[in-house]
């Protein structure tokens, strides 16, 4: 009888670590390695933030991609645990284009200025007919692009448009003629347009400057960039965890430094 009772004993408390094994495992201290995607403009942006990550415990392994649909294609094949590049609206569209189930993670990280620059006028009424302006390729950051130039009153887009694309365009009294590009690549055509639309940072990752601006957009908060993971770990503490540990001192001069202020901080 004796040994029967010890064996029962043995039995429940592997059991029972078994189970509080199987508890940790969906928080966060039983993930020792994190794998997170971001652009290859990013790495220093992810140098800034990755000591406070650690300190959590967690071993992070970068995966740097040169465009911004990889960061994608490997989160939905399981390649990697999450990335950190790319903003909400870009997030949807992937998920209605690819069938994925992507979700950002909260708190978001920053958000990027978002203008209109140009090498030859400093105000949109400067503007000729038959301007050329440059658009992000991408779907949501052309739509960006799109309406704030409807905000200028420079074109009108068709309202049915949830997405508009340059063929939305219903009006257009100034003529103007549009080009797209990659926006990582759009300002090697700074010289060649009249103005190009896109995300300021990439001015500055062009060895550019980004400080004079022919207009901006006022949805900043809208297309701020954060983590997204998978829908079956939206609710994981790790992912919570990195979301927060990045919003730190490092990273905020980081921004102001090496961004020139083209990124701000939503914790500042």
């Amino acid at each position: 009888m004796r040994k029967v009772l010890v064996l029962a004993l043995v039995l429940a408390l592997a059991f029972g670590a078994c189970a509080f094994a199987g508890e940790l495992s969906e928080g966060a201290k039983i993930k020792p390695v994190v794998k997170i995607g971001i652009r290859a403009d990013m790495v220093n942006q992810m140098g800034s933030a990755k000591a406070e990550i650690e300190k959590l415990g967690y071993k992070v392994e970068t995966f740097v991609f040169d465009d911004s649909v990889q960061p994608d294609v490997a989160l939905a094949e399981k390649s990697i645990d999450m990335n950190w590049y790319q903003h909400e609206p870009y997030m949807n569209n992937f998920n209605r284009d690819k069938g994925t189930d992507f979700v950002m993670i909260q708190p978001k990280t920053f958000y990027p200025l978002f203008a209109m620059f140009s090498s030859k006028w400093d105000r949109v009424d400067q503007l000729p007919d038959g301007a050329v302006i440059g658009l992000c390729n991408d779907a949501t950051n052309q739509a960006r692009g799109l309406k704030m130039l409807q905000s200028q009153n420079l074109i009108k887009l068709d309202p049915e448009a949830d997405v508009p694309t340059i063929f939305d365009v219903k009006e257009n009294p100034k003529k103007i003629k549009f080009i797209t590009a990659e926006m990582s690549v759009l300002p090697q055509s700074l010289q060649d347009v009249d103005g190009i639309c896109l995300a300021a940072g990439h001015m500055v990752n062009a060895g550019l400057s980004a400080e004079k601006f022919v207009c901006q957009t006022d949805d900043n908060e809208e297309y701020a960039v954060g983590f997204a993971v998978r829908g079956e770990d939206k609710d994981a503490v790790w992912a919570k965890e990195i979301a927060k540990a990045v919003q730190c001192d490092a990273l905020a001069e980081y921004f102001m430094v090496e961004k020139q202020g083209t990124q701000l901080p939503l914790w500042k």
